[in-house]
């Protein structure tokens, strides 16, 4: 049977409600806090029983005290006198016990706890302010790649996973905030009538944002066709817990030693700057050593399915085909460029394929929505100089030849302009871009859809 049980649950700093409530709890089924750490809770086992809880903050405290200063050992001695033990510290946060019946509360003003509760949001509204702009920014643009630019987000397991992360701290820090706006008003109004006024905190919306995080971490491991992205994700996950663990290895290090606060904190700020360049180093020299033994590349592993020897009946040792692949559970997009090899000193017909394959179907319009416009901010002149804003625009034009259920071509100009070599076709659940430097014969469509389509994959 254990003895001991861990917890991490990220309450809100002026959730005293919540935490009180969940500690109560927790006593009845038998455990009793023993120990706050950046890691979490600890419990050891009791008997179950109903005790009562308090969460204060002493603000005299530190997280780097070697011991108990004077006034905290004070006002540890004043909570003891009224049967208020202490369970567990973590820097100011001090949370006391009680197994009286009715037990004389440690607050007793509303204002005081008003004020106490203020000046710890308040030593955590920087770092909170910055994942509000850091999730208002990266959320914000992961939103607005989902409606306008679907295809590189939905393809890309890493511009999925981190966005919705962003987003969800973005809805948390908002959350987060707006409760305790709310709270303080409230609580304001009932100070003046002597009344306080219970807490809720957000932890709920923050659990859902670290469920993401260990999704996100699981499916690069587990969906990742790239080896080198396996490896770079081990090297950073690993990395930053090993950081995480020795800044506060430090901490706690120097607090038995008995180290003074302030040369405690000197010393953990060196070691965290220190390891955070360290790690920052190493993980651009992993980036560089794997992209150089190609790990971010699956270039041997695909072969294109149309090249310009399909089209020709031609092959030509001159040609280098370059691949790249993407994929997610929503789309899969691969990219195709065919052009002569730089080291033959000539300039051949380029052939550039897209296959997007679409696998949630109420995304295939905005997919086909963004190829049809992906050109439109390019500008481009006139014979006359007149500035043309959308220079390219595709056309609709016949689909039969491709064996498509829709087809566009490419016009350089605007829609008055000049008909080029490059396509956009629709079949069902595949979309696909050809950008050729000549313009396609019939006997050469019909090879495209023979190869390009659905069917042929």
């Amino acid at each position: 049977m254990r003895n001991t049980k861990h917890q991490l649950i990220p309450f809100s700093v002026y959730d005293l409600t919540g935490m009180e409530q969940h500690l109560e709890k927790m006593a009845r089924k038998g455990w009793l806090l023993d120990k706050i750490s950046a890691l979490g809770w600890r419990y050891r086992r009791i008997e179950p029983q109903k005790l009562h809880f308090t969460v204060s903050y002493c603000h005299r405290a530190s997280a780097y005290d070697p011991e108990p200063t004077e006034e905290v050992q004070t006002f540890h001695d004043f909570c003891a006198h009224t049967g208020w033990h202490l369970a567990a510290e973590l820097g100011s946060m001090q949370v006391f016990y009680n197994d009286q019946e009715d037990p004389t509360p440690i607050d007793t003003d509303p204002s005081l706890e008003i004020q106490m509760v203020g000046r710890e949001v308040k030593r955590m509204l920087p770092a909170q302010i910055l994942l509000l702009l850091l999730g208002l920014w990266m959320g914000g643009s992961w939103c607005y790649s989902l409606i306008y630019k679907p295809i590189d987000l939905l393809a890309s397991p890493t511009n999925l996973f981190t966005g919705a992360c962003w987003l969800g701290l973005l809805v948390w820090s908002v959350a987060d905030i707006l409760t305790y706006l709310l709270w303080r008003r409230r609580a304001k109004k009932a100070a003046e009538r002597g009344e306080f006024v219970p807490t809720h905190g957000c932890h709920r919306i923050m659990q859902v944002v670290m469920a993401l995080v260990v999704l996100g971490v699981i499916y690069y491991f587990v969906a990742a066709r790239l080896p080198g992205l396996r490896i770079l994700t081990a090297i950073m996950v690993l990395g930053f817990a090993a950081l995480f663990l020795a800044v506060n290895g430090t901490k706690d290090f120097l607090k038995k030693r008995k180290v003074s606060r302030r040369k405690n904190q000197a010393a953990t700020i060196a070691v965290d700057i220190l390891l955070a360049v360290a790690l920052m180093v190493g993980i651009s020299y992993a980036t560089i050593t794997l992209a150089r033994n190609g790990d971010f590349s699956l270039e041997a592993d695909i072969e294109p399915p149309l090249t310009i020897a399909d089209l020709t009946g031609e092959e030509d040792s001159r040609y280098v085909v370059r691949s790249h692949v993407e994929a997610s559970v929503f789309l899969k997009v691969r990219e195709f460029t065919e052009r002569s090899h730089p080291e033959e000193g000539v300039r051949l017909p380029e052939l550039r394929t897209r296959i997007v394959d679409v696998y949630l179907p109420g995304v295939y319009d905005f997919c086909l929505r963004e190829l049809l416009h992906e050109r439109d901010g390019w500008e481009g002149f006139s014979d006359d100089g007149t500035v043309i804003t959308p220079y390219y625009v595709y056309q609709e034009i016949d689909a039969a030849p491709f064996g498509a259920q829709a087809a566009w071509q490419r016009y350089a100009g605007g829609e008055k302009g000049d008909p080029t070599g490059d396509y956009l076709l629709s079949y069902p659940g595949r979309l696909v871009t050809l950008e050729c430097d000549w313009k396609l014969t019939a006997e050469e469509m019909a090879i495209v859809g023979t190869k390009l389509a659905p069917e042929a994959a």
